[in-house]
C-alpha cells in the first residue's frame, strides 16, 4: 500500500493544504515554515490507529484549541488520507474531522473506496463513536464506542471489514528526530516494542537486534561507518534490565560508552537504525538529517536514502540546499513557506524535467537553484 495524498484543512500552521505524495519526499523550508507540521499531522494520525483513541494524541498536543489553526476562530480540523493498495485498482480514503461541538471535542469519521468504473462507496461512518461499516459479505454492522475512540481501528479489528489494509498500515508508519541528548542514556519504561521517535531506546533497539538479527546490527553499524567513518566495532550490553552500547573507535585501545560517543555518530547511528532497522515500516519520516553531521558525510548518508526508498515511503525535512544538490532531483522537493495570512503552502516543481535541462545548461546545483530562485520563495 502507498500513501497519495494528505490533505489538510486548520491543523496548526497547515491552514488549507493538499499534498501528492510519492516515494521520497523532501520539504525544504525556513525555521516555522512548517515542515514538521506536515510530519506531525502523519504521525498524529499514526498514534491515533495504534492508541485506538484520538484523546491521547490530541492532548499530547495541548487539546484542540491549541492544535487548530490559529490564524482565525477555527473549530474544526479536517485530515483526510488517500491511498492505494499495490494489489488493487481502487483507492482508500480515510477522513476525520475533529471540532468543538461537543466536550471534549467532537470526532466524525468516514472510509471510502473509490474507482474510476464506479461511485466512490462509503465502507465506514461514524460520528462521536456511533454508526456502522460495511463487511465484505454485505452485512452492515453496528459500531458503538466511547465518543473519542477511532472508528478505523475498532473495525480493523474484524477480519470482514474491508478496508482494514489501512489501519494495519497507517499503525507500521514511524518517525523519527534522534536527540543526541536523550540518546546518551537508557530510558526504562518506554511502552513501545519499537524503535522510539527521539531514540531514547537505542541501547535496547541494539540490543535486541544483537540477538534477533545480528546481520541488521552489522548493516546498521557499517553504514554509519560508511557515512562517519565509525565505529568498527559495537557491543549492545544489557545489566539488571537496562541497556547501552559501546563502540570501537579508530586508535583507541579501548572502547567508548555511549554515554561518551559524538552526538553526530549517535544521531547518525539511530538514523541507520530507524532507516535499516525498522522492518515493518512502510512510511518513515525524518527531521532534518543534517543535524549534528558534518556536510562531508551528506553524500553517503544520501546513498542510503535512495536505497531505501525502494523499500518505504520516506519523508524527509531540512535546512539543507546541499541535500538538495546531493539528491539532484527536483520532482522529490516541496518547498514549504508560510504567510501570515495563508499560512502554510506546499509547493512542487511542476516541470522538473525542465528544471533538470536548465541546471544542466547553467552547471547550477539543485540546491543553489533553490537558493536563488527558490521554487517562488521570497
Amino acid at each position: 500500500m502507498k500513501l497519495l495524498e494528505l490533505e489538510v484543512k486548520r491543523f496548526r500552521s497547515l491552514r488549507d493544504g493538499c499534498i501528492e505524495l510519492g516515494g521520497l519526499n523532501l520539504f525544504i523550508g525556513a525555521n516555522a515554515s512548517g515542515k514538521s507540521t506536515i510530519l506531525d499531522v502523519l504521525r498524529f494520525l499514526h498514534e491515533v490507529v495504534q492508541m485506538g483513541t484520538f484523546e491521547g494524541p490530541l492532548f499530547s498536543r495541548g487539546g484542540i484549541l491549541n492544535l487548530a489553526w490559529k490564524g482565525e476562530q477555527a473549530n474544526q480540523i479536517d485530515l483526510t488520507l488517500t491511498l492505494k493498495d499495490d494489489d488493487n485498482e481502487e483507492t482508500l480514503e480515510w477522513a476525520v474531522q475533529l471540532s468543538r461541538k461537543s466536550y471534549p471535542f467532537h470526532v466524525w469519521e468516514q472510509v471510502r473506496q473509490m474507482s474510476e468504473k464506479n461511485p466512490p462507496q462509503t465502507l465506514l461512518e461514524a460520528e462521536s463513536g456511533k454508526g456502522w461499516w460495511w463487511s465484505e459479505d454485505r452485512r452492515r454492522v453496528k459500531l458503538q464506542q466511547s465518543p473519542t475512540s477511532c472508528a478505523l481501528t475498532a473495525a480493523a479489528a474484524d477480519a470482514s471489514f474491508p478496508a482494514r489494509t489501512i489501519a494495519d498500515f497507517v499503525r507500521r508508519w514511524g518517525f523519527f528526530d534522534p536527540n543526541p541528548f536523550l540518546l546518551r542514556r537508557d530510558w526504562t519504561g518506554l511502552d513501545s516494542g519499537r524503535f522510539d521517535h527521539y531514540g531514547r531506546n537505542l541501547g535496547e533497539t541494539l540490543y535486541a537486534l544483537y540477538n534477533s538479527s545480528p546481520d541488521t546490527l552489522e548493516k546498521i553499524r557499517s553504514a554509519t561507518e560508511d557515512i562517519l567513518g565509525l565505529p568498527e566495532r559495537i557491543n549492545p550490553q544489557e545489566s539488571e534490565e537496562r541497556f547501552y552500547f559501546t563502540q570501537k573507535e579508530p586508535g583507541l585501545q579501548f572502547p567508548v560508552h555511549q554515554m561518551g560517543v559524538s552526538s553526530g555518530t549517535l544521531r547518525m547511528l539511530a538514523l541507520m537504525t530507524a532507516l535499516l532497522g525498522e522492518s515493518e515500516a512502510n512510511v518513515i519520516g525524518i527531521e532534518e538529517p543534517e543535524n549534528y553531521v558534518h556536510p562531508t558525510a551528506l553524500s553517503a548518508f544520501v546513498e542510503y536514502l535512495l536505497h531505501a526508498q525502494g523499500r518505504v515511503q520516506l519523508m524527509v525535512t531540512t535546512h539543507s540546499p546541499l541535500l538538495l544538490d546531493l539528491l539532484n532531483d527536483p520532482s522529490v522537493v516541496y518547498v514549504v513557506q508560510r504567510s501570515p495570512q495563508a499560512g502554510t503552502t506546499v509547493t512542487r516543481q511542476a516541470d522538473p524535467d525542465g528544471v533538470r535541462k536548465a541546471l544542466e545548461a547553467s552547471g547550477f546545483g539543485l540546491g543553489e537553484y533553490y537558493q536563488t530562485k527558490g521554487f517562488g520563495a521570497p
